[in-house]
């Protein structure tokens, strides 16, 4: 197994951890002291990494594999389905929608059920621009989510208040932009893969 395989594989150790840390207070705990969320935005930061570099040191090195290019949009999916579903369990601080978490994760169950039964004709679908694009999305929007987040826990703990008042004006309208534009790019990339391989379903 080369590194950039292992990186793919690291975002999906970082999982269970990720939900640990987030879930450290019930929700509705107030936000001061609250420092798990803060750990579960490194946690994530860091995966989110691993996702540019897993790829960058596989075209580098020659390490191209068919199980990284398997295993790296699954990771990718994993890891966003678990922000989006503990996002919508602690609505009330990420203001994230249970109707876009529906439909970004309902497209890469699709994908994903498109991806196998490719695989079983010999067809490895590779990432598409709409797939990156859809992928910078998501992460675009959970990234700032959760940086927000630890930003009022941090501003809330050591009473912020000032800087804490300014980032509640503009706090969920940009959570909810973000998320909306998600949601559209991710609809958007679903539609260009069936399209791109529904003959290998029409058969």
């Amino acid at each position: 197994m080369n590194l950039a395989t292992k990186l793919t594989l690291m975002r999906v150790v970082a999982i269970p951890f990720f939900i640990l840390a987030f879930s450290w207070k019930n929700p509705g705990s107030e936000l001061a002291g609250d420092w798990g969320k803060v750990i579960a935005t490194i946690i994530f930061l860091i995966a989110a990494i691993t996702d540019y570099y897993d790829g960058y040191l596989a075209r580098r090195y020659q390490q191209v594999t068919t199980l990284g290019r398997f295993m790296d949009p699954i990771a990718d999916k994993l890891l966003v389905s678990t922000a989006l579903i503990m996002m919508v369990e602690y609505r009330p601080i990420t203001h994230t929608a249970g109707w876009m978490a529906v439909i970004i994760i309902a497209r890469e169950f699709a994908v994903t059920g498109l991806r196998l039964v490719c695989a079983e004709k010999g067809r490895v679908i590779d990432a598409s621009s709409a797939g990156k694009l859809k992928t910078t999305a998501q992460l675009t929007a959970i990234i700032t989510a959760l940086t927000l987040i630890s930003a009022k826990i941090i501003f809330a703990s050591y009473e912020m208040n000032v800087y804490l008042e300014f980032l509640d004006r503009y706090y969920s309208q940009a959570i909810q932009l973000l998320m909306g534009i998600a949601a559209i790019s991710t609809i958007y990339s679903g539609y260009d893969y069936f399209k791109k391989n529904w003959n290998h379903l029409d058969q």
